[in-house]
C-alpha cells in the first residue's frame, strides 16, 4: 500500500511540474555571464515559466490592470524591481547579451517552424522524434531556447502586444552598460538569414517538380531565379530608404515576392488538375513558409527604430515553434489538396446515387433489385467456399475474389448496393454547404438530404426485397434437388446469433462502415495516383500495346481506365477490406468480424429456410430480422458521416452552424415526412 501511494504521489508531482515555476527571489539569483551556457539557458526558460505562470492570487485583479496579458504585469513589475537593483539588472543585462552571443540565431531565423527535412515522410519522422526527444538546453542554438521556454498556448499573443514603451525599457535592459566586446549584432544574423532562406525558396522554386508545373516562367525568367540578385542589392551595409535607386530595387524585390507566392498558386493550380503530389504539396507549403519568413526579417531589417517589429518577429517564431511541434498540422497542411480532391471526386460518383425525382427514384429502386440479386448468388458462393474445407489463406483468397468480382459485377451491370453509397453521396451533400448562409442555399442543402435519405432507403429496401425471396427460393431448389439445405441446423442458429441484436452486431455493423468508407477513400487516392503519373498517356502510346491490339483498341482501353479506374478500385478494395481487415485486426488480438446488412440479410434467410416451418416459433428469428435491419442503418450511418465529416475539413468550414442545419432537415422531416419514403410530384 505503501509503494502505490508512494507512485501516486510521484505521478501528481509529474502533472503539478508540466506548470511548476520558481518565485521571484529565485529568478533574481542570476548566473553569471561566463557559467556554462546549459545553467544561463536554464535560466531564461525558468523566467519565461515564471512570465507565464498561473497564479490564483491574481484571479480578482481587473483586466485593465493587467492590460489583458497578465504576462505584461509581471514583466513590468521585474523591470521596476532590476531598475531598484543594479546589481542584479546588470548581471541580467550580461547574461542576456552572453546567451545571444553564444547562441546561433540562423536556426532560429531560418530553420525554425519550416521543416528542415526534403520529405513529408521525413519530416514527419523528425517531428515525432522532437515530440518524445526535446533539445537539451546546452544546444548552442537559440531555437532552443524559443522551443523550451515558450510552450504556453498563450505565449506568441503576449509576445505580440507588447507595447512600446515596454520594449524599450528591454531594449535598454539588453543594452545597460554594455561595452564594444559584448555588442551583439542582430541585424547581421538577419541579413544572413535572408540570403540563406532566398537560396533555399531558389533551389526549391527551380527543382523539376516545381519547375514543370509552372505556366511559362522557368530558367533565368523565374521569379525564383532573381530573387537573390535583388536581395545581394537590397543587403549591401546599410538600409538606404532614402535613395531613389535602392527603392527601385525594393520596389522589384517585392514584385518578384509575389510573382514568386503566384507561382505557388500556378503549382496547386496544376496539382488539382493534373493529380496531387503529397511530396510537392510538402515542397510548395515549406516554400511559402520560407517567403513569408523573408518578408518579416526584411521588414523588421529595414524599420531598425520600429521596436514593434521585434515583439512581431518574436511572436511569429514562437507560433512557428509550437506548430512545428504540432504532427497534426504538418499533415493537414500537406493532405489538404489530396483530401480535397479525393472529396471532389467521390462527389462526382455521390450525385449518380442521389434521386430527385420519380423517374430517378423509380431508377434507383430498379437498379437496387438487381443488385439484391447479384448478392444472393453472392451468398452461396460463400457457402460453398467455407464448405470446400480449405486452409485460410487459399479460403480467404477465394472470399475476397467471390465480393470483389459481385462488387465489380453489380458496378457494370448498372446495379447499386446500398451500404455503398453513404461513403460517395456524403460528399455531393458537403458540397452545398459553401451556400448554407443563404435561405435559398439552405432550402438547397435540405432537399438534397432529403432526396439522399430517399435514395438509400430505396436501394437498401430494394436490396432486401429481391435478396431474400432470390435466397429463399435458391435454398427450396437445393432442399428439393439435393434432399438437403445447403447448410446445417446448427450452422443456422449459428447465423441467427451472428444478427441478433444482444450479439455484437452493431459493433462489427459499425466497423464494415468505417471499412466502406475505407474503399472510397482508397478510390479516389487511385484515382489521383493514375492522374497525376498520366497513367492513361502511358497506356495509350504505349509502344507493344499499339503493335498488338492497335492503336485505336489502345486509346480506347486507356480511355476506359480513366473513367472506371476509381470504380475498379472501389470495389476491389472493398471486397479485399471485408475479408482481410478483421484477419489483420485479429492478428493484432482484437476480434471483429463483418456485418453488411444485404450479405447478412440473405445469410439469415438461407439459415431461416434451412430450419423449416419451426422457424416461426424461435425467438431468435424475430430477433434476426430486428437485428440485420439496424445493421443497415448502422453500416449507412457510420459510412455516411465519416465521408461527411472529411468533406468537411476539406471544405476548411470549421464554423459552420451544424445546429441550424440540423434544425432544418428536422423541420422538413416534420413537416413533410413522406417526402423521404416517396418523391412528391
Amino acid at each position: 500500500m505503501l509503494g502505490f501511494k508512494k507512485m501516486g504521489q510521484l505521478w501528481s508531482k509529474w502533472k503539478d511540474s508540466r506548470d511548476a515555476y520558481q518565485s521571484l527571489d529565485r529568478i533574481l539569483i542570476v548566473p553569471d555571464h561566463s557559467a556554462d551556457l546549459a545553467e544561463r539557458n536554464r535560466w531564461l526558460i525558468e523566467l519565461a515559466y515564471w512570465l507565464r505562470r498561473n497564479d490564483a492570487s491574481e484571479g480578482n485583479v481587473s483586466s485593465d490592470l493587467l492590460n489583458v496579458h497578465p504576462e505584461h504585469a509581471r514583466l513590468r513589475s521585474l523591470l521596476k524591481v532590476l531598475d531598484q537593483r543594479t546589481d542584479v539588472k546588470l548581471k541580467v543585462a550580461q547574461l542576456i547579451r552572453s546567451v545571444l552571443r553564444d547562441n546561433d540565431a540562423l536556426s532560429l531565423l531560418c530553420d525554425t517552424g519550416v521543416a528542415t527535412k526534403p520529405s513529408f515522410w521525413g519530416e514527419i519522422s523528425e517531428r515525432l522524434r522532437n515530440r518524445f526527444v526535446p533539445p537539451p538546453p546546452n544546444k548552442p542554438e537559440l531555437a532552443v531556447l524559443f522551443a523550451l521556454g515558450f510552450v504556453g498556448q498563450h505565449d506568441a499573443a503576449w509576445v505580440h502586444d507588447l507595447d512600446r514603451e515596454t520594449l524599450l525599457e528591454i531594449h535598454q535592459l539588453v543594452h545597460y552598460q554594455e561595452d564594444s566586446s559584448e555588442a551583439y549584432r542582430i541585424f547581421n544574423d538577419i541579413s544572413e538569414a535572408i540570403h540563406i532562406l532566398i537560396s533555399y525558396i531558389g533551389a526549391s522554386g527551380l527543382s523539376y517538380s516545381v519547375r514543370s508545373r509552372l505556366r511559362e516562367v522557368s530558367g533565368q525568367h523565374s521569379p525564383f531565379y532573381k530573387l537573390a540578385k535583388l536581395a545581394e542589392e537590397l543587403l549591401k551595409g546599410e538600409p538606404r530608404l532614402n535613395e531613389s535607386t535602392y527603392q527601385a530595387y525594393l520596389k522589384d524585390f517585392k514584385e518578384v515576392i509575389d510573382s514568386c507566392y503566384l507561382a505557388c498558386d500556378d503549382v496547386y493550380a496544376h496539382l488539382d488538375s493534373n493529380g496531387v503530389s503529397i511530396d510537392t504539396v510538402f515542397q510548395v507549403e515549406t516554400m511559402r513558409l520560407r517567403l513569408s519568413r523573408v518578408e518579416l526579417l526584411l521588414k523588421t531589417w529595414l524599420e531598425r527604430g520600429n521596436a514593434q517589429n521585434y515583439s512581431y518577429l518574436a511572436a511569429d517564431l514562437i507560433l512557428t515553434v509550437q506548430g512545428h511541434r504540432s504532427i497534426k498540422r504538418l499533415a493537414e497542411q500537406s493532405f489538404a489538396l489530396l483530401s480535397r480532391k479525393v472529396v471532389e471526386r467521390s462527389a462526382e460518383a455521390g450525385d449518380h446515387y442521389i434521386a430527385n425525382s420519380r423517374q430517378e427514384y423509380f431508377s434507383m429502386l430498379k437498379k437496387s433489385l438487381g443488385g439484391g440479386a447479384v448478392i444472393s448468388g453472392t451468398v452461396y458462393l460463400k457457402f460453398l467456399i467455407a464448405s470446400l474445407g480449405l486452409v485460410r489463406f487459399f479460403e480467404n483468397i477465394l472470399l475476397a475474389i467471390n465480393y470483389a468480382a459481385s462488387f465489380l459485377f453489380i458496378q457494370f451491370a448498372n446495379f447499386t448496393l446500398a451500404t455503398k453509397q453513404p461513403a460517395m453521396t456524403a460528399p455531393a451533400l458537403a458540397q452545398l454547404l459553401d451556400q448554407v448562409n443563404t435561405d435559398s442555399g439552405l432550402e438547397k442543402f435540405v432537399d438534397r438530404s432529403v432526396a439522399l435519405m430517399r435514395s438509400q432507403a430505396a436501394s437498401i429496401f430494394g436490396n432486401l426485397a429481391v435478396v431474400i425471396p432470390v435466397v429463399i427460393a435458391i435454398q427450396v431448389a437445393i432442399l428439393f434437388i439435393m434432399g438437403s439445405p445447403s447448410i446445417s441446423p446448427t450452422k443456422a442458429q449459428a447465423i441467427f446469433q451472428t444478427v441478433s441484436p444482444f450479439s455484437g452486431a452493431f459493433i462489427f455493423a459499425a466497423f464494415t462502415g468505417v471499412l466502406l468508407w475505407l474503399s472510397s477513400l482508397i478510390a479516389g487516392l487511385v484515382d489521383n495516383w493514375f492522374v497525376l503519373h498520366s497513367v492513361q498517356d502511358v497506356i495509350r502510346y504505349h509502344r507493344r500495346l499499339n503493335i498488338v491490339f492497335g492503336e485505336i483498341r489502345a486509346t480506347r482501353w486507356a480511355q476506359w481506365w480513366r473513367d472506371n479506374i476509381s470504380v475498379v478500385a472501389a470495389n476491389v478494395s472493398l471486397g479485399f477490406l471485408l475479408i482481410y481487415g478483421p484477419t489483420f485486426l485479429g492478428f493484432l488480438g482484437i476480434g471483429m468480424e463483418i456485418r453488411h446488412v444485404t450479405l447478412s440479410a440473405g445469410q439469415f434467410a438461407a439459415a431461416a429456410t434451412a430450419l423449416g416451418w419451426k422457424v416461426f416459433l424461435m425467438t431468435g428469428f424475430w430477433l434476426g430480422i430486428i437485428g440485420f435491419l439496424l445493421i443497415g442503418v448502422i453500416n449507412v450511418l457510420v459510412s455516411f458521416s465519416l465521408a461527411f465529416n472529411m468533406a468537411l475539413r476539406s471544405r476548411d468550414l470549421p464554423s459552420l452552424d451544424r445546429s441550424r442545419l440540423y434544425a432544418a432537415v428536422r423541420h422538413r422531416l416534420r413537416s413533410d415526412f413522406k417526402s423521404v419514403i416517396f418523391p412528391s410530384k
